[in-house]
């Protein structure tokens, strides 16, 4: 009984597919895929110009965010940077892409003051290198004006 079952189960599914082809199937057109929900691509230039001298490359009482004791690509942490040899030029290449491409990544352009990016250094979650930056002093002035630089 069950043998016949399936093969009449089998033979309905096959002219259900015989049929579809005959009458051919359209298509639906999904437009463009979706952006990336997470992904935060701000100004290169910007990064370059202002975001690298004037935050992660600042010194901070003797400290800086790619020391080897903090986010240098061999600390293993989220953020992880590296000392460009070149000076950066856009579209980016090596490091400065690397560096541009971990710093994103710990940003959300939708709300910038939830960033880690701008959390961790200001103290306002745990952070290894202890409180650097206020939560509304310059640096984190100049992240939020990275999102909307052109």
């Amino acid at each position: 009984m069950r043998r016949g079952l399936l093969a009449l189960v089998v033979a309905a599914g096959a002219g259900a597919v015989g049929a579809g082809a005959l009458t051919g199937c359209s298509s639906v057109d999904l437009g463009d895929p979706p952006a990336d929900i997470n992904a935060c691509r701000p100004s290169q230039s910007f990064f370059v110009d202002e975001i690298w001298p004037n935050f992660l490359d600042k010194d901070y009482s003797g400290k800086k965010c790619a020391d080897s004791s903090c986010h240098a690509a061999s600390a293993g942490r989220p953020l992880s940077l590296v000392v460009p040899l070149t000076p950066g030029t856009v579209p980016l290449m090596d490091a400065w892409a690397a560096n541009y491409r971990s710093v994103t990544e710990n940003m959300q352009c939708s709300n910038v003051r939830s960033s880690p990016l701008l959390t961790n250094p200001a103290g306002l979650v745990t952070h290894g290198g202890g409180k650097l930056i206020e939560p509304t002093g310059d640096e984190a002035t100049l992240i939020e004006m990275w999102v909307t630089a052109p």
